[in-house]
């Protein structure tokens, strides 16, 4: 079994980074990535969002919206969304998003996703 490890480092010049190091030793640089399951589809629609245009505010609704997206009600279990950031609006350290953030991101991916549904629906 292969593993990964991902962490964010950073420095006072540079702010904070996320990391991937593979088996091998090699680093590699994200502004996004996803692991465990359904990590493709995530990833594909991370890829999609120009991330280094984005602030963190709109980063969280994308992430949540990407996560309720790829979220197999049929095959998976349920879910409980929880979302946390590191950034200027931290002050450089990794805090749980304010709970008025995550209120509005959940309302913003439950919301792409009912419309993503009546989409398919009206076919």
């Amino acid at each position: 079994k292969q593993w990964y490890q991902r962490r964010v480092r950073g420095d006072e010049t540079n702010g904070p980074k996320l990391m991937e190091i593979d088996p091998s030793g090699t680093a590699r640089g994200f502004y996004g990535c996803a692991v465990g399951k359904g990590k493709q589809n995530a990833k594909t629609e991370i890829e999609k969002l120009d991330l280094s245009n984005m602030t963190c505010k709109e980063l969280v609704k994308e992430v949540a919206k990407v996560i309720y997206s790829v979220h197999d009600e049929v095959k998976d279990k349920h879910f409980e969304l929880e979302l946390s950031w590191i950034g200027k609006e931290t002050g450089g350290t990794h805090q749980i998003v304010p709970q008025d953030i995550f209120n509005e991101a959940k309302t913003y991916a439950e919301e792409a996703l009912n419309d993503s549904d009546d989409e398919d629906t009206d076919m």
